[in-house]
C-alpha cells in the first residue's frame, strides 16, 4: 500500500470563506429566483394578451385592410401561439409538484435539489425563448402591417 505524506495545510482565508458562503447562499436562492422570473414572465404574457384581445375587441368593423393579408394573420397567430407556449412553460415552473427523496440519505436530498433546479431552469428557459420568439414574430407582423398601410 502506498504511503502518503501531507506536505502542508493552510487555513482558509476570510475572502475564500466569504466566497464559499456566497456560493452556498446562491445555491439555496436559485429556485426562488427562477420562480420569481417565471412569475414576472406570467405577468408580462397575461398583460400582453390582455392588450391584444382589447385591440381586437375594439377594432373597426370591418377590420383594417392589413388584417385581411394572410401573412399578417399567420404571423399574428404564430405570435399568439408562441406567447401562450411561453405562458404554459412559465406556469410549469411555479406549479407545485411532489418531489420524493430519502431523508436518511443526504446524497438523495442533494440529487433531488439538483433535479428541482434543473427542471425549473429548463422550463423557464423554454418559457423565455418562446416569449422572446413570440415578441419577435409580433414585431415583424407589426412592422409588416405598418409598411402595408397607405
Amino acid at each position: 500500500m502506498p504511503s502518503y505524506r501531507v506536505v502542508g495545510v493552510r487555513v482558509e482565508s476570510p475572502s475564500e470563506q466569504a466566497m464559499r458562503d456566497w456560493f452556498a447562499q446562491q445555491v439555496l436562492e436559485s429556485p426562488k429566483n427562477i420562480e420569481e422570473g417565471a412569475r414576472l414572465l406570467i405577468g408580462l404574457v397575461t398583460g400582453l394578451l390582455g392588450v391584444l384581445f382589447t385591440v381586437l375587441a375594439v377594432a373597426q368593423n370591418p377590420l383594417p385592410a392589413y388584417l385581411h393579408l394572410p401573412y399578417i394573420r399567420y404571423l399574428g397567430a404564430l405570435a399568439v401561439v408562441l406567447v401562450l407556449v411561453g405562458l404554459v412553460a412559465a406556469l410549469d415552473v411555479v406549479l407545485p409538484r411532489e418531489w420524493r427523496f430519502k431523508p436518511a440519505k443526504p446524497a438523495s436530498e442533494l440529487e433531488t435539489f439538483r433535479q428541482i433546479v434543473h427542471y425549473k431552469s429548463r422550463s423557464l428557459t423554454i418559457a423565455s425563448m418562446a416569449f422572446g420568439a413570440g415578441i419577435a414574430v409580433m414585431a415583424i407582423a407589426l412592422v409588416a402591417a405598418l409598411l402595408t398601410m397607405s
